[in-house]
């Protein structure tokens, strides 16, 4: 399951509250397929939502309705008002007039925690999560702008300010805010998912941190040993002309700790010297040799 299916799974599986539940069934059906006296109806790929609105139909209406299977290549759950009298009742209860269009209304959502189960109730028929390993983002899909943008002011006046965007004909709310994502899945009820997307952030955190520390580390190595091989070829040369005997003590004792130590690193090369030279006065001298080779033909 992807974890956009298990966060609705969490809030399908919460107990469906009298108070809050005419609430979550409206953001269900206002975000839904259909929604007039002509027709109401639910469809989703995901059974526990399809599942959930059956449940809040008989609990909050006390219509009972069946959840239907279809769908040739994926399942397709559909959740249908069939009786007249029953979309009659649901929409005039919801505050809304024959033949009026279907913009959001929370006049009669009074009840605590009711814009909340409005909420849970909306991403559950057309929100949806990506994978926080891939990447944060969490959105809702409309099929009016007037209505996107009336979710976007309720959110503002609950403390989420999502971007609005348009993509294959739908108005997207959506954020890409990992701490904003978080709230947003506790206030609608999936404190456990939470927890899992906070879970995520952390080994996410670690492990890129780990990847700058391996790759500083590894930097670091080839940098020392592209200047290790410098020096030993650049000392093999005045060698090589007979000149490297020819060097005063201090140079000559430093040529000879590299090429015996061919891959040591600076600081190691310091604690063998004699005088237990520090890493700028090796580096002064080693210099020095360099220099010298670059002068000899």
């Amino acid at each position: 399951m992807s974890f956009s299916s298990d966060v609705k799974k969490e809030l399908c599986l919460k107990p469906i509250e009298q108070r809050t539940a005419k609430a979550e069934l409206y953001g269900m059906l206002i975000i839904s397929r259909a929604f007039s006296l002509d027709k109401i109806l639910l469809q989703t790929g995901n059974l526990y939502t399809a599942n959930r609105a059956t449940d809040l139909l008989k609990r909050a209406f006390d219509i009972t309705e069946e959840v239907l299977k279809g769908g040739s290549q994926r399942p397709v759950y559909r959740v249908c008002v069939e009786k007249e009298c029953d979309r009659k009742r649901i929409i005039f209860m919801l505050g809304y007039k024959a033949n009026e269009k279907m913009t959001l209304k929370t006049e009669k959502l009074k009840n605590e925690g009711s814009i909340n189960a409005l909420l849970r109730g909306a991403f559950l028929a057309g929100g949806n999560l990506s994978e926080p390993e891939k990447e944060y983002r969490i959105e809702f899909s409309f099929k009016e702008k007037e209505l996107a943008k009336q979710f976007k002011e309720l959110l503002i006046l609950r403390g989420f300010a999502l971007n609005i965007t348009e993509r294959a004909g739908k108005w997207v709310l959506y954020t890409k805010d990992s701490n904003k994502i978080e709230d947003l899945l506790t206030f609608m009820g999936a404190g456990g998912e939470t927890l899992n997307l906070i879970g995520v952030k952390i080994y996410k955190s670690v492990r890129n941190k780990s990847n700058r520390q391996n790759n500083c580390e590894t930097s670091n190595i080839l940098k020392t040993a592209d200047a290790a091989y410098k020096q030993r070829t650049a000392i093999e040369k005045l060698e090589k002309k007979g000149v490297l005997k020819t060097l005063p003590e201090e140079l000559y004792e430093v040529a000879v700790l590299r090429l015996q130590n061919p891959d040591m690193s600076l600081s190691g090369l310091c604690k063998l010297s004699s005088s237990h030279l520090t890493r700028s006065g090796f580096n002064h001298r080693m210099n020095r040799i360099l220099e010298i080779a670059k002068e000899v033909k």
